[in-house]
């Protein structure tokens, strides 16, 4: 009967981990990819359970054992994977968020392009910024920093004790810097665009039989491509801070999920 009772601990246990790992893949930058394959997802979030679970070492909820306060358990667990994928992966939506915008100031919005990787409609901007800004997270070890961060998880905060609502409101409370990130990696192209328009506006009224239609987009395009090769340049020496800041915000939020 003991031994039956530390083997059904132990798989409670795995099963803990399992969930709170499976929710961090779902939401996670790169392992979230529609071009990471499911059965890919599934192996390596039960690889990590079992390397991981002995960074569990605390009791189990004294809930665990029943059948209903498993579910809860279950449900908190994967609340917290959750919490720290979508912390982890704000700096890269705000990376997508900043080509969108370029996107849109260089009159690339006017034509959806359909993208095969994601099944959905974006602008070439957004998407090269987004790749671009994965090779170099997987170049700086991100992965490596969310699996730290995942085991550093499981020894600050309880299997089936996290705090979801602190956290939920933290990440909540970072909606703000998602949106300033995205604005201050967009401002030098909508600037620029912005006096551009300006300065087609005055031409338009210099030269009123001039098809501005005609002309405006072309320009918008070709000075759009031409600041972005300039900003691709520095965008690598960029990516080193947007990946320690990611790090420094699931170091804050862990300790809030621990209370």
């Amino acid at each position: 009967m003991e031994v039956a009772s530390i083997n059904a601990e132990a798989i409670l246990r795995i099963l803990l981990v399992f969930v709170r790992v499976s929710g961090l893949l779902v939401a996670a930058p790169f392992f979230s990819r529609s071009f990471v394959p499911v059965q890919v997802k599934v192996m390596l979030g039960v690889l990590l359970s079992f390397v991981l679970v002995g960074y569990a070492a605390g009791p189990l909820p004294p809930h665990a054992e029943h059948p209903v306060g498993f579910m809860v358990a279950l449900l908190v667990e994967a609340g917290t994977g959750l919490l720290l994928g979508f912390a982890a992966g704000l700096v890269v939506q705000a990376v997508q968020t900043a080509g969108e915008l370029i996107g849109f100031q260089m009159s690339l919005s006017l034509a959806g392009v359909y993208n095969p990787i994601d099944g959905a409609t974006a602008n070439p901007v957004g998407q090269l910024l987004s790749l671009a800004f994965l090779l170099l997270f997987v170049l700086l070890d991100g992965p490596h920093h969310l699996i730290r961060a995942l085991a550093t998880s499981f020894e600050v905060v309880p299997l089936g004790g996290a705090h979801l609502a602190q956290g939920g409101a933290l990440l909540l409370g970072w909606t703000g810097q998602f949106f300033a990130t995205a604005l201050r990696l967009a401002a030098p192209f909508m600037v620029t665009l912005l006096l551009l328009d300006v300065a087609l506006g005055l031409f338009a009224r210099v030269v009123p039989q001039a098809d501005l239609f005609s002309l405006g987009l072309p320009v918008k395009l070709l000075a759009g491509l031409a600041i972005c090769w300039v900003f691709m340049q520095g965008f690598a020496a960029m990516s080193p801070a947007l990946v320690d800041g990611m790090v420094d915000d699931l170091a804050r939020l862990i300790s809030t999920l621990a209370g």
